[in-house]
């Protein structure tokens, strides 16, 4: 796994992120210490052969957008996880977990865990799941294969707030799977942590 930081606002004062982005910054450092837990466990479980390839990008970008898979295409194919520290503490400020781990009181390490887990999903599901011969045409045909419910969705969604336009979102079929995966293992990179600090 290649892991890239881009990291600006991690470590300004409180108060700055605060009054700048409405953050507290023990969340936001409690997000990039759940995302580096999870990368570490990652790099050990029975994953690892499958996500050697797979590429992390971490920012914190004033922006709300928390996690992505995304393909970059070009001289060689890569496959990319795009994780939001800064946008994952805001969800998790503005209770988000709620939807996507269904509990009703979490950590910002926990749900850090679970939203790059989410999208790590996405990419071993991708690979399971897709039909063809590389890569690149499993990720392609598992993206093709979800598209129609995306495009449902988006077509009768209003700006995508709403609670129940959240909840539906969630029940797409590769969301669904993703949230699974990420709801599983997100145990085991708790307990992982949890044996090593006691």
């Amino acid at each position: 796994m290649k892991i890239t930081e881009s990291l600006h606002f991690i470590h300004e004062d409180k108060a700055f992120l605060k009054r700048q982005f409405n953050i507290t910054r023990s969340y936001l450092h409690n997000a990039y210490d759940g995302i580096r837990e999870a990368i570490k466990w990652l790099k050990t479980s029975a994953f690892q052969t499958v996500v050697k390839d797979l590429s992390i990008y971490i920012t914190d970008e004033p922006i709300n957008f928390p996690g992505e898979l995304a393909l970059i295409e070009g001289v060689t194919f890569q496959p990319i996880v795009y994780i939001n520290v800064m946008s994952i503490t805001e969800d998790f400020q503005n209770e988000e977990y709620r939807y996507d781990l269904k509990k009703e009181h979490v950590t910002c390490f926990e749900y850090a865990v679970f939203v790059f887990l989410h999208e790590v999903g996405h990419y071993v599901h991708a690979l399971i799941g897709g039909r063809g011969a590389s890569r690149k045409e499993k990720i392609f045909d598992y993206f093709d294969r979800g598209e129609y419910h995306y495009q449902r969705f988006v077509e009768t969604m209003g700006n995508g707030e709403t609670n129940q336009e959240k909840k539906r979102y969630r029940n797409i079929p590769h969301e669904k799977a993703a949230d699974r995966f990420a709801r599983q293992y997100t145990a085991n990179v708790l307990q992982n942590f949890h044996r090593k600090e006691g």
